[in-house]
């Protein structure tokens, strides 16, 4: 799940001395936070691309009806509900969205699960022969089936994966299977 704030505006200065304010835009993706400087503009052009194609909020006016510029706190407050409302009203999350975020690795198509892995049906740990019924190399033990069986039974129940516990199995002490 994506989520994303405008916590603050930071100001910039460039070679020429000019300074411009910048939102910044926190992202918390798969429990990892990252964030981007974007301006304005950036936010107006990123609308336009969005509009052609989903339909979007209403875009947040840089003028207030009673006077000539919003306060820069109000427009701070608008433009993190317009991404907000653009991630939750669509179902796959445009990728000039993610773009615009700087997100990588999102799955699309699932909003709700922070990870981006098709399970499969895949064995972990296959044997090429039946490992109760093979018979180890002399003096070799199988490691990972004996990691295997203690895994499977309690710690009380002695399970040996050697040649000797196989041709004579002690009943009081050993699983036979």
């Amino acid at each position: 799940m994506i989520e994303v704030s405008i916590p603050s505006l930071e100001k910039e200065v460039d070679e020429s001395g000019k300074s411009r304010k910048l939102f910044r835009v926190e992202v918390l993706f798969n429990e990892r936070k990252h964030y981007v400087l974007r301006r304005s503009s950036e936010f107006q052009s990123l609308h336009r691309k969005l509009k052609k194609i989903i339909q979007t909020p209403d875009f947040p006016s840089k003028r207030s009806p009673h006077l000539r510029t919003k306060p820069m706190e109000q427009r701070r407050q608008e433009l993190e509900v317009y991404i907000q409302e653009v991630i939750y009203q669509n179902e796959d999350v445009p990728q000039i969205l993610l773009d615009f975020l700087h997100l990588k690795h999102f799955h699309t198509g699932n909003r709700q699960s922070s990870f981006d892995y098709q399970y499969s049906n895949q064995p972990v740990l296959r044997f090429f022969k039946d490992p109760y019924l093979s018979t180890c190399l002399p003096g070799l033990p199988d490691i990972v089936a004996d990691g295997v069986l203690q895994g499977f039974y309690p710690r009380d129940v002695r399970v040996s994966f050697t040649a000797s516990a196989l041709a004579t199995p002690d009943q009081s002490s050993s699983v036979e299977a």
